[in-house]
């Protein structure tokens, strides 16, 4: 049984982080810890927060990248194994902690992602995409089981909904020059250097999107290939 460090990166989150917290609240697993990684917030994200069992700890907003907050977050935890939620990722099984002890079992895996569908205030571009993704997934892991990759790919590793062996994040923290997204594909390209499968698992199931309509949605979308292009460039270097 692996002690689970649940870490969330938050800034003015007051929208969903009570969902969030309760989710994890519910979980039947009960080895685990949750931190607050807060990048001076002006709502009540803390407000709520301090209503729950969780360590709360803070960075200054001028210093915050993706980067840095996640390795701030691995250098915090406790646990074996480090789950990466967004303060609007909202676990939908009180399985889930249970589901990622269970699948580090396999000691091939050093990190895993799961699937994601939209909030119920997701716009109608997000429901549709992300819903798309996770029934093919589902008939996927319905013959195959849980796919365990060993190239990477954009959205590999995704830690809006990521869990990592804690010992290879520390050996190979998050690189500050990707610090402003594509941080999470070169890590996982290192576990997948060091001999480890990155499982995808769409058991691994959060609710998480940012309302973002069509043409937003599309900016966004091809903003993620550019930036995967530049985690190649990086690695190729």
């Amino acid at each position: 049984m692996y002690k689970i460090s649940v870490v969330i990166r938050v800034y003015n989150e007051q929208k969903h982080i009570r969902e969030v917290l309760e989710s994890l609240k519910r979980q039947t697993y009960r080895n685990h810890e949750v931190i607050i990684l807060d990048s001076e917030s002006t709502d009540d994200t803390l407000k709520i927060a301090s209503e729950y069992e969780c360590r709360i700890e803070k960075i200054k907003k001028k210093d915050f990248n993706y980067s840095y907050a996640s390795n701030v977050c691995v250098n915090l935890a406790q646990g074996d194994i480090v789950v990466f939620l967004s303060g609007h990722s909202v676990p939908v099984k009180t399985s889930f902690l249970e589901d990622i002890d269970n699948m580090f079992k396999d000691s091939s895996i050093g990190a895993a992602y799961g699937d994601v569908i939209a909030l119920p205030d997701g716009s109608f571009t997000e429901k549709a995409f992300n819903a798309i993704g996770y029934l093919k997934n589902i008939i996927l892991r319905k013959k195959n089981g849980i796919k365990l990759e060993n190239e990477i790919h954009p959205g590999i590793f995704s830690c809006s909904n990521a869990c990592a062996r804690r010992e290879l994040l520390l050996k190979h923290p998050f690189a500050p020059e990707l610090g402003d997204g594509g941080e999470d594909v070169e890590v996982a390209y290192r576990i997948i250097q060091d001999g480890y499968y990155i499982a995808s698992n769409p058991d691994l199931l959060v609710m998480h999107s940012h309302g973002k309509k069509f043409k937003d949605f599309i900016k966004e979308y091809r903003s993620w290939k550019v930036m995967y292009n530049n985690v190649l460039n990086y690695i190729s270097c």
